[in-house]
């Protein structure tokens, strides 16, 4: 039998992968072009938008050119010393760049190598930076899930060190808009706030369709339905797609609804609730609740004024959970978090008296 092409990994490029032409075209554009303008992009979007996916897959896009080198760092580890070895590692310097000559009397030049542990990791990868520069190739960093951390800090700090120094370094990272939010006026740190970002939105509705029936050999209606179950979230695209393959043949796509609402609750939505406010939760029970939406409805289940509710929905846009419709009607951006809201999220009330 052959291979599901859907994958329900994070992290792991899919077998069947809606490409985002726009976002990686933007990004590797600006890397390459001359004059460079940017050397830094952040790709901003909900857990399970697809992030990181789109951020290897640009990583694997450069590395395939010759003038690229890609470093994958790694967040939780020190990521500075280890740029520093995996560097040298790769010989990236000549044999000019790790060694000295001095004059003896009597005997004439005679080469001396630099000690490695003498140098700072900093030295090092500056050493590697200009050796790169002198063969007219780059270096990129990749790093996913941004967040305030030691490592990040100490990574932040050596690269604007470095990218002041006009040496060919360039970050690619991915982060949620709480993290980024986190790190707004932190020392060393507000340069990725302030990065240029690639915001993920939604995949085409109608290249989910037709992914769909191409590869699971269904009709129109079948293939538009379960595109329109998915709202363009990327990890739902995968799942229901998994879930799809797996009980191949399929009568009836609703008996799949009750293994779809599981994949996305255990693998996307109960972090995503753990991460709200105890209020923005509040929010999105009256709004799952009101089964219509309107902005006056969810008021009214919440006894809050305009003002209030005002800056709860705000910043319910700005994280992704709503969208704002109609002047007056909100919308889950992800499919069946009503359904989430409704039946499970109390499950995940670990904060909650």
């Amino acid at each position: 039998m052959p291979k599901n092409p859907f994958t329900v990994s994070f992290s792991r490029k899919p077998l069947e992968y809606i490409e985002r032409m726009l976002q990686t075209d933007q990004v590797i554009e600006t890397f390459t072009e001359d004059p460079v303008t940017d050397q830094i992009f952040v790709i901003t979007g909900l857990r399970g938008s697809g992030k990181t996916v789109l951020m290897s897959s640009i990583a694997s896009d450069l590395e395939a050119d010759k003038d690229w080198v890609v470093e994958r760092a790694i967040s939780t580890r020190d990521m500075v010393h280890e740029l520093a070895v995996d560097l040298e590692d790769k010989k990236i310097s000549s044999k000019a760049d790790l060694s000295a000559e001095i004059d003896l009397p009597g005997i004439g030049s005679v080469s001396v190598g630099k000690n490695r542990k003498e140098k700072t990791d900093v030295m090092r990868i500056r050493e590697s930076l200009k050796a790169l520069d002198r063969k007219h190739k780059k270096l990129l960093i990749t790093v996913d899930e941004i967040s305030d951390t030691p490592q990040m800090r100490d990574l932040s700090s050596v690269f604007q060190e470095l990218i002041g120094e006009n040496l060919p370094i360039y970050f690619l990272g991915t982060a949620i808009q709480e993290n980024l939010d986190a790190i707004r006026n932190v020392k060393y740190m507000t340069f990725l706030y302030r990065a240029p970002r690639i915001g993920l939105e939604p995949l085409d509705i109608a290249s989910v369709a037709l992914r769909y029936k191409e590869v699971l050999q269904i009709s129109d209606e079948d293939s538009r339905y379960m595109a329109k179950l998915t709202r363009g979230y990327s990890f739902a695209f995968q799942a229901l797609g998994y879930i799809y393959w797996n009980h191949k043949p399929v009568k009836n796509i609703d008996d799949l609804l009750p293994e779809y609402d599981r994949m996305l609750t255990e693998n996307s939505y109960s972090k995503i609730w753990s991460e709200l406010s105890l209020k923005q939760r509040e929010v999105c029970r009256a709004i799952a609740k009101s089964g219509t939406g309107i902005i006056k409805d969810v008021r009214k289940l919440m006894n809050m004024d305009s003002n209030n509710f005002n800056g709860y929905r705000n910043r319910l846009l700005h994280i992704g959970i709503i969208n704002v419709i109609d002047r007056g009607t909100i919308i889950f951006t992800l499919p069946r978090f009503s359904e989430f809201i409704l039946e499970y999220s109390e499950l995940y009330e670990f904060d909650t008296p």
